[in-house]
């Protein structure tokens, strides 16, 4: 079931957030600043939100779009904040509001060459140091041939 979109903004704006919301394939979509996210956040877990599905990143070529799912059993609705963070920016971690962050923030800043805010372990968790961020457009593939012949 689709959320209320007015409902959430006032959710959002209760909190102090301020926000753009849009239809997309996912559904409901919550464009925040960086800065808000952590707020947008507990203000969702404080509505009935308590489960963080996932939190995942994306290359738009600008910046890093992070994107966190989050669902309401109680409600069955599904809500999706977005934010963009710049390329070797910082990563606020939301693990306080959501415990569920905590392997999925490491991954998608290790991965998007992000520093982790405000996190108990913000260490590399896929990779060894000096590794470049391997989900980033600017790093270059290689071949397996290159890899065998490292």
């Amino acid at each position: 079931m689709q959320p209320d979109a007015t409902a959430l903004k006032s959710t959002l704006a209760a909190a102090g957030v301020p926000c753009q919301l849009e239809e997309s394939g996912l559904g409901l979509v919550a464009r925040v600043a960086a800065s808000d996210t952590f707020s947008a956040l507990a203000a969702l877990r404080e509505k009935d939100f308590p489960m963080l599905v996932d939190l995942l990143g994306m290359d738009t070529v600008d910046d890093i779009e992070i994107t966190y799912h989050v669902r309401s059993f109680t409600r069955d609705q599904e809500v999706f904040i977005k934010t963009n963070v710049p390329y070797s920016g910082e990563l606020t971690s939301v693990w306080h509001v959501y415990a569920s962050a905590l392997l999925p923030e490491r991954e998608t800043a290790e991965l998007f060459g992000l520093t982790l805010a405000c996190h108990p372990n913000p260490k590399r968790l896929l990779t060894t140091e000096g590794v470049d961020p391997l989900l980033l457009k600017s790093v270059p593939i290689r071949t397996a041939e290159e890899v065998r012949n490292r």
